[in-house]
């Protein structure tokens, strides 16, 4: 933004990684933003103060993972310049409308997110059995209000506009602009590994990133191919003592867990690995597979959500069924021995994602929305 002439301000509310914290401070100021509960006169105070100063910006984007009744409050008293760019709703709330998963079921994700944001004992009272419906129901009712007083809205994807259309029954349009990635990144003093014969997938531990179905579909593969080729997953969670227990009964010993990378050995991986495997459910968007393109490396994707709009079947990639291991292990069986077609796809993977979905591209498309508002 500051590259188009636009003075910018970052306000964050959560943990951010140190290379990204690091990023952030040396190109913009950084400020916190208070959580808008539990009701007190220190935390309206802070509220007050931070609308203020909101209000001396031209615009404010709001991010989708900003507390909830912050987002409420943005809303009431500084509507009139207030974008909200959504790349997903507040999926604790609305998952099982998307995936099936069930708010109980992301217990194990929603409950340290609250305790971070809110504290111990509020978590433990709302969100215990016999409130939890109300509270989630409760959220809920305060979300949709908060869409629907958004002056715009701009989202990630086609797939993203849709689900914000039919959860919030929005009526006014809705801009897509594509999330971009850093050109560079594969410059980042990569590591050449001495073994490049693996196959990586990167994210969370949680329901919804699929991993489950990704170890089924990895031990779906020849013995030969398992004995020999490693799969390496990138990624940590409440789910992580799950999936390392079901590679322990199937037997996975090629299967290695990296909980936390820096960002040199994350682009490294990227540059080594053979293809990636992505099979998070009802993905808005999906930056893993573009940035796997960077270093021309094709992608396996769900079939679902808004990561095939970056990835066209047959051609930079494969989009398969993230409920059937067989139809995934049979598209990587098809990547694993045919290496001339997983660099043509990978080829092209790259050409695709340096000319549509770089962050200087998105970046102007969002000033353009922006400039809509006066």
């Amino acid at each position: 933004m500051k590259k188009l002439g636009f003075d910018a301000e970052l306000f964050y509310d959560g943990p951010l990684h140190p290379d990204w914290k690091k990023r952030a401070r040396s190109n913009m100021a950084l400020n916190t933003l208070p959580f808008g509960f539990p009701p007190s006169f220190k935390g309206f105070r802070n509220i007050e103060k931070l609308i203020r100063r909101l209000k001396s910006f031209d615009v404010v984007l709001v991010h989708h993972h900003i507390c909830p009744f912050l987002a409420y409050y943005l809303t009431l008293f500084i509507k009139t310049k207030l974008v909200w760019y959504s790349g997903e709703p507040l999926r604790a709330l609305w998952e099982n409308q998307l995936t099936g998963i069930t708010s109980k079921e992301l217990s194990s994700t929603i409950r340290p997110t609250s305790k971070e944001c809110y504290g111990k004992s509020l978590t433990s009272l709302f969100l215990s059995n016999i409130l939890y419906n109300f509270s989630i129901n409760l959220l809920r009712a305060i979300d949709k209000k908060t869409a629907k007083r958004y002056t715009k809205i701009i989202v990630n994807s086609n797939y993203t506009r849709k689900v914000i259309k039919t959860l919030y029954n929005l009526k006014h349009q809705i801009t897509v602009t594509y999330p971009g990635i850093e050109i560079g990144q594969q410059n980042k003093n990569c590591v050449n590994y001495s073994s490049n014969n693996y196959i990586l997938a990167i994210g969370a531990m949680i329901p919804m990133k699929n991993h489950i179905n990704l170890l089924r579909a990895y031990h779906q593969l020849p013995p030969k191919y398992r004995s020999t080729l490693k799969l390496v997953i990138i990624g940590d969670g409440p789910l992580k003592e799950k999936i390392q227990s079901l590679a322990d009964k199937l037997g996975l010993s090629n299967l290695i867990v990296q909980s936390h990378v820096d960002e040199q050995e994350l682009t490294s991986h990227y540059k080594n690995c053979k293809f990636i495997v992505h099979l998070a459910l009802h993905e808005p968007f999906g930056l893993v597979p573009i940035e796997a393109a960077l270093f021309g490396k094709p992608s396996i994707v769900s079939n679902q959500g808004g990561t095939k709009e970056f990835i066209r079947h047959g051609e930079n990639g494969f989009l398969v069924n993230p409920y059937d291991p067989k139809d995934v292990a049979k598209h990587m069986k098809c990547l694993i021995e045919d290496e001339q077609l997983t660099a043509e796809m990978g080829s092209r993977a790259k050409e695709r994602a340096l000319k549509e979905f770089t962050i200087e591209k998105s970046t102007e498309k969002i000033m353009e929305a922006l400039k809509q508002l006066k």
